[in-house]
């Protein structure tokens, strides 16, 4: 979840550029006031470096491996946080006081006048404050068009080094569908917030959407408008469903279906089209099993006119086959409290259900008592239990152990996201389940979750 909620923060950052041009960055500095003596840097992947100073303040830390443009952040203390962007080839200064980091921080060198922008706009908005989605209707949209007006005062006033950078028409294109995205996604947190189910705004409150054209090829370079896109198709294709199940409840929907149908209707733009198939089916092959998904691939394919996103789907789906069922699995290791090193390999002979979890995330701590019940019930049988921590805080997890009383073989691992077993499945999310069978060959990466009854069943049906 930590990892999703980044990425969404970081979405209106994401911009273009030529890989092969340049490798590698460089950010230097200087910093005041940090007693702690180091500051966080973030990166791609969930990735962070621990920064040191040394005795005048100052730093200097390479990036060699830097391919394409990426996007960053600074965590001084525990609060403090700072968006930023890195393009091969640079060498960015940053400096900032740590009494006062949001209003100090200053970037200069090569892509500074970018980066100090983002100061800027990040100033203005941050990150969304969800109380907000409490407001009523009218309120809430007077407060996104305020941001909105200013933040386009912000752009128009930015320095631009190159006012030909792609960054630069794909952020003017970012900030519209931006304020659009939130405005989209108040029916359902307003409801959520205010606890009332089944809230529907009223039907002015969309009077935005007709001013917004979703069939503009040249958008398809930001990520916020495809994710506009996206929104509004699921808007109506949501509204379908609603009607088929208020007219014949007992009726299986197939909702990819219905969205794709829909897209179909809506999207009349050949290459925005393209482009939210692949993003649809993209997701798909990411969170089920391609065997599962295979009527959203093949209408992606049969559609799709850029042959670079269908080679791009098709080398998604050959990496996930190695990951298919019957293929050996890719060892696990972790640690104990205790600090004994623990295999998924120790448990040959055995079936092995993988929880891939985190202290901080609610869908995981949801699913506990769920799989408290299965390790219950599964007592004495051939299958063992695992719950691996992607924990960076070690001591949290140390505690949240026994606390909460914890089944089965508690273990955590090392570098969090960017652990070994994180890269090797694939895993972009927790929580994550995995099952393996008793000769330690993949049985599902994609594995039901212990609240879900085909899970019993799946266990049943190997035992």
């Amino acid at each position: 979840m930590k990892k999703l909620l980044l990425s969404l923060l970081l979405a209106p950052f994401l911009f273009s550029c030529n890989p092969a041009e340049k490798k590698g960055a460089t950010l230097t500095g200087r910093v005041q006031n940090l007693t702690s003596g180091f500051f966080m840097l973030g990166g791609p992947g969930g990735a962070k470096d621990s920064i040191k100073l040394d005795s005048n303040g100052s730093f200097t830390h390479a990036i060699p491996e830097l391919s394409k443009s990426s996007n960053y952040y600074i965590l001084s203390g525990t609060q403090d946080y700072m968006p930023f962007k890195l393009t091969p080839g640079m060498n960015l200064e940053v400096t900032f006081d740590a009494n006062a980091f949001k209003t100090s921080i200053k970037f200069s060198g090569k892509g500074s006048d970018i980066n100090n922008y983002l100061v800027a706009k990040y100033l203005i908005g941050g990150t969304m404050d969800y109380d907000l989605y409490k407001l009523e209707p009218a309120q809430f949209r007077a407060k996104q068009d305020s941001i909105l007006n200013t933040e386009k005062v912000s752009f128009a006033a930015a320095k631009k080094d190159d006012a030909n950078d792609p960054f630069w028409k794909t952020e003017e294109t970012d900030l519209l569908y931006g304020w659009a995205n939130k405005l989209a996604m108040f029916e359902s947190y307003h409801g959520y917030f205010g606890k009332l189910e089944g809230y529907k705004a009223p039907a002015d409150f969309y009077s935005y959407e007709k001013d917004l054209d979703i069939n503009q090829a040249d958008n398809v370079s930001s990520t916020i408008f495809k994710q506009y896109v996206s929104s509004l198709v699921n808007k109506v294709a949501s509204a379908k469903m609603d009607a088929i199940k208020k007219a014949d409840s007992t009726q299986v929907i197939n909702g990819s279906k219905i969205a794709r149908e829909t897209a179909v209707e809506l999207i009349k733009d050949p290459v925005v089209l393209d482009h939210y198939l692949f993003d649809e089916v993209s997701n798909e092959v990411q969170w089920k099993e391609v065997s599962d998904v295979q009527e959203s691939i093949d209408f992606f394919q049969s559609r799709c006119k850029d042959t670079s996103l269908v080679n791009r789907l098709n080398a998604t789906i050959a990496s996930w086959k190695r990951l298919g069922k019957g293929e050996m699995a890719f060892e696990i290791v972790g640690k104990d409290a205790q600090g004994n090193t623990v295999k998924l390999s120790d448990f040959k002979g055995k079936l092995v259900y993988v929880d891939v979890w985190a202290t901080w995330c609610g869908p995981c701590k949801y699913e506990i008592p769920y799989l408290d019940t299965l390790e219950t019930d599964y007592h004495g049988k051939d299958i063992v239990f695992i719950s691996y921590s992607i924990d960076e805080d070690k001591p949290a997890w140390l505690k949240f152990v026994p606390e909460n009383k914890l089944q089965g073989v508690q273990i955590i691992g090392e570098n969090a996201w960017e652990s070994k077993l994180c890269k090797d499945y694939k895993i972009m999310g927790v929580p994550t389940f995995m099952l393996f069978d008793k000769e330690g060959k993949i049985v599902s990466v994609k594995m039901t979750r212990p609240s879900d009854k085909k899970t019993r069943e799946r266990f049943d049906s190997l035992l």
